[in-house]
């Protein structure tokens, strides 16, 4: 597993500031639970935003 870690950082040489993201990242962006949820909480966010304009 060492080798296959060590070609994503040959990857981003160039880019040494970039993040990688980790497991837990990973899983949460594939998540389609938690991505309803912070869609949810987005769109309440904006239409508080929204409402306070008006």
């Amino acid at each position: 597993m060492a080798k296959q870690e060590e070609k994503n950082f040959e990857k981003y040489e160039q880019f040494t500031l970039t993040m990688i993201p980790g497991a837990f990242a990973r899983k949460m962006r594939t998540c389609i639970i938690f991505q309803a949820f912070r869609f949810a909480v987005i769109n309440i966010k904006m239409l508080i935003v929204v409402s306070k304009s008006h």
